[in-house]
């Protein structure tokens, strides 16, 4: 099991656990992941078949351990029968799990940077280093053809088969191939680099949800944060790109005007003047995130202490021993 949070130790306890969790809460809302919506879960370190995520509440209020639910992995049920309601789209979490042995914590996310691009049909495509992880090509799952027959049409992953649905976007059969599976070896094992075979391996970090908002997948709680903070910075400097492009790029007629024939102009053609957006190729994404992905505990360390000084958010979880 990856370590997933505290990159000085190999292991971690449940109580260290927790803290990183409800830290990550914080972490997500203070960088407009999440809002009174969204959330994170992270996989149990003792036993591989449940995973943990706050109830049904604002990120931003978890505070402490009975703020938080364990979860069975094959059916998304409480393990503990009397637990607090939990969120209604945990089966994207579960789902998953199921399907991807070697991934330990899900962001959902409705950011609004990432939304424009989950209803326009303009594909999100990585323009920065920092968002190597996106490779080259950021599906977008659909649930309106995967619906239960009588169930409500509401966006909301609400159950297994539409959790099943969207984990299996994850790794959709093309030979496109994200670069986890590539880079996996760079990771340190305490930021989740255990070694695992490929096919535990999704071939996507993030896949957008049509109408709806994001999720990313990733080895250990640091990694999760990374991906959903930098989905949305990336997301936010292409729409923006893309407006300065459209501001600046011009367009002219060039060819032969045929005075005879009243001006028209022969053999005409549209030339282009201005910049134009450059994206990251696979080699790109792939040398990006191996650099970056060994570095993740700067960041961490900084959005921690952001949310440690900060009167909004409370951590009452206890620290593990060292």
């Amino acid at each position: 099991m990856s370590a997933g949070y505290f990159p000085k130790r190999e292991k971690v306890g449940l109580e260290d656990l927790f803290k990183g969790l409800v830290t990550a809460c914080h972490i997500l809302h203070y960088n407009g992941i999440v809002d009174a919506y969204g959330h994170i879960s992270v996989r149990s370190p003792d036993n591989a078949a449940t995973f943990w995520m706050p109830c049904n509440m604002p990120p931003a209020l978890v505070s402490s351990p009975t703020d938080l639910v364990e979860y069975n992995v094959e059916d998304a049920q409480p393990v503990e029968k009397d637990a607090k309601q939990g969120y209604l789209e945990r089966y994207i979490h579960s789902e998953i799990y199921k399907r991807f042995p070697a991934i330990n914590s899900v962001v959902h996310s409705h950011a609004g940077d990432v939304l424009p691009y989950c209803v326009s049909g303009v594909p999100l495509k990585n323009t920065i280093h920092m968002a190597g992880f996106l490779g080259t090509n950021v599906p977008v799952w659909d649930a309106a053809g995967h619906y239960p027959s009588g169930s409500k049409h509401d966006l909301l992953v609400r159950d297994g088969t539409l959790g099943a649905s969207l984990a299996a976007a994850f790794k959709p059969a093309t030979s496109t191939g994200f670069i986890y599976s590539k880079v996996r070896s760079a990771l340190p094992s305490q930021l989740g680099g255990a070694t695992s075979e490929p096919k535990l391996e999704p071939d996507h970090a993030v896949v957008l949800l049509q109408g709806h908002g994001f999720a990313t997948v990733a080895h250990g709680i640091e990694e999760a944060v990374y991906q959903a903070i930098y989905t949305k910075l990336a997301a936010k400097t292409q729409t923006t790109a893309m407006t300065i492009l459209n501001a600046h790029t011009g367009y002219s007629l060039e060819g032969k005007v045929d005075v005879e024939a009243g001006g028209k102009i022969k053999s005409g053609h549209a030339k282009v003047e201005g910049g134009q957006l450059k994206y990251l190729n696979d080699k790109e994404s792939h040398d990006a995130w191996e650099s970056n992905s060994g570095t993740l505990a700067r960041p961490w360390a900084l959005w921690c202490r952001e949310v440690e000084v900060s009167p909004l958010y409370k951590n009452e979880c206890p620290g593990g021993d060292d």
